[in-house]
């Protein structure tokens, strides 16, 4: 007769349960730090890109008609921010004597390969737009 006690669990069978458990869990693990690890870094570029294109209306709103020191200041603040591949267009004033600076860029996941679904690149684009001092 065997007998069984309350409170202690039998681990004969239980040697390889934490390698398994290990196993099931590190791809979920995984794929959710690759996904904050590039969340993060698109929403950091979005940001430098919306900080580009603000100092470049910013520096055109009072630059006059010459816009080159519009265009070098939102470069400058593309290449603080470690973004590069950006484009820079300045449009105006228009007739309501507003000037509008767009930033665009074709941004590709670094972690594509890792996270499906993300393997592709697409274009950010941010505006920012302010009353010509001219």
């Amino acid at each position: 007769m065997k007998i069984f006690r309350l409170g202690r669990k039998n681990r004969e069978n239980d040697h390889g349960q934490s390698v398994v458990e290990f196993a099931l869990v590190l791809p979920v693990f995984a794929l959710i730090l690759f996904a904050v690890i590039e969340f993060g870094r698109l929403w950091m570029t979005v940001n430098v890109l919306t900080g580009a294109a603000r100092e470049g209306a910013r520096v055109a709103a009072i630059s006059g008609s010459d816009f080159s020191k519009a265009r070098a200041a939102a470069q400058n603040t593309l290449a603080a921010g470690n973004v590069t591949g950006a484009s820079v267009s300045i449009v105006g004033p228009n007739s309501a004597n507003e000037i509008r600076v767009t930033v665009s860029m074709t941004y590709t996941a670094i972690t594509g390969a890792a996270l499906p679904g993300l393997n592709t690149s697409f274009q950010l684009s941010r505006s920012a737009t302010m009353h010509w001092e001219g």
